[in-house]
């Protein structure tokens, strides 16, 4: 019988030829191909793996199978040459480097891991959140060392949770509030841990890094993430202010909302009001995403049951609902266009959004059904630096497309096999030159 490993190995030559074929056949000459650099890197839990990309031109560079157990997101390591594979399956995380794909070793944890995408470019440090514990790796990513922990180190299953429409991932993402505060967020216990962290500097020009518990705040259902702001674009007052996603409960007939927080200068962190998704049966209900609208006044949120939420955020009212498709999770505004691009998780369209009116556009498909029992369209997308073209993977089908933002239709697609679910994409300019060499880092 075919081991596991050599199963995989074959897959994967076979998603290469696949890929290969796909990308050339029936597609546009390389003189409608766009001039950008971009690798995207996504993980492949069903065949234990990352997948590397260079988008524009729809090809695929290349697979690693990780050491690591069901890789889920794919991290950029800060801004370096390399990438975090998140192994959702095994107390660790494999680093990969982002040229060669070179599969450099683990950094082994104390939890598994759950999520990343917090980097915090002035301590040169990134957040790992904990899938089976509330709890956070502090990691230094030049080292790829684990340098400080946060949270409760008691395994989920140990613990007595509420019924929150967020499952059993114990954490939810994990986010920085300021240049040296972060949220460790329990999901579990329904509850924000709101953290400080500094850096001391020992004896012989040895430091360390110390984390300290500065407050906690108790939320209506689990919190999935901490909305993302630009932080550097608000006002003095606005940084205060912090807008989260609450998952709801199903069972208890909680609906999902958009929560206010407030952080102090004395490091208070405060509930300060709740919008609730209140206009459907709230056990059809659940919420995983939420994004702010580039104007900066309102949050679009999407719901399983198939809708998308319009929230002005100063009111802490609904203005819009708009339907969408079932598993309504990501939306990607495209400013220039005055547009924005809903992720339906479990449909085979995604949904175009008028942001000026609030209004849907259309629905386009994307993908075939679900044969693996994955999600039908990734977590993770990308657009182009021109705004011409949406990037995603139609997960369950192990499909890559390119999405024309003009036509609003599918204009090219690559094949990968597997199951592309979540990633990360990286601006090869900044590394490139000539034809895609690496510049030595």
């Amino acid at each position: 019988m075919m081991s596991k490993k050599l199963a995989r190995k074959s897959l994967t030559a076979c998603a290469l030829i696949l890929a290969s074929q796909t990308a050339s056949a029936g597609q546009p000459s390389t003189a409608g191909v766009p001039e950008f650099e971009t690798r995207a890197f996504y993980g492949d839990k069903i065949l234990d793996r990352v997948v590397a990309i260079d988008v524009a031109k729809m090809q695929l560079i290349g697979t690693v199978d990780t050491l690591g157990e069901t890789p889920y997101p794919v991290d950029q390591a800060g801004n370096l040459d390399k990438v975090y594979a998140i192994t959702r399956g095994s107390a660790s995380i494999d680093v990969i480097t982002a040229d060669s794909l070179e599969n450099l070793g683990v950094i082994n944890l104390d939890h598994k891991p759950r999520s990343g995408e917090s980097y915090n470019a002035r301590l040169g440090v990134t957040l790992i959140a904990g899938a089976d514990k509330p709890f956070t790796s502090v990691i230094d990513v030049i080292n790829d060392k684990v340098v400080a922990v946060a949270g409760t180190d008691i395994d989920l299953s140990q613990m007595q949770t509420y019924d929150n429409n967020g499952g059993t991932i114990s954490s939810g993402h994990p986010a920085w509030l300021s240049k040296n505060r972060f949220t460790v967020i329990d999901r579990a216990h329904r509850l924000i841990n709101l953290y400080g962290i500094e850096k001391v500097r020992g004896n012989n020009l040895n430091y360390s890094w110390e984390v300290t518990l500065l407050d906690q705040v108790s939320t209506p259902t689990s919190v999935h993430h901490i909305i993302h702001r630009d932080l550097d674009r608000l006002s003095v007052e606005e940084k205060h202010n912090f807008y989260a996603l609450a998952e709801g409960s199903a069972s208890e007939g909680i609906h999902p909302s958009i929560v206010q927080l407030y952080l102090s200068d004395d490091d208070k962190l405060t509930f300060v009001d709740e919008v609730s998704m209140d206009r459907f049966d709230p056990s059809t209900m659940s919420s995983h995403h939420a994004d702010c609208h580039p104007d900066g006044i309102h949050i679009y949120v999407g719901s399983t049951e198939g809708h998308l939420f319009v929230i002005n955020r100063l009111t802490m009212s609904i203005e819009h609902v708009i339907k969408t498709g079932k598993g309504t999770g990501h939306t990607r505004f495209v400013p220039e266009r005055d547009l924005a691009i809903v992720t339906n998780h479990h449909d085979i369209f995604l949904t175009v959004v008028d942001t000026k009116k609030h209004k849907k556009i259309k629905d386009v498909t994307v993908s075939e059904p679900k044969t693996q029992g994955q999600i039908l369209q990734s977590h993770t997308n990308f657009v182009g630096p021109k705004a011409e073209y949406y990037y995603a993977f139609a997960s369950d089908n192990g499909k890559f497309f390119e999405f024309d933002l003009t036509n609003l239709m599918v204009s090219r697609t690559l094949e990968t096999g597997g199951a592309p679910v979540q990633g990360s994409f990286i601006n090869w300019d900044k590394y490139s030159v000539g034809g895609g060499e690496s510049d030595g880092m």
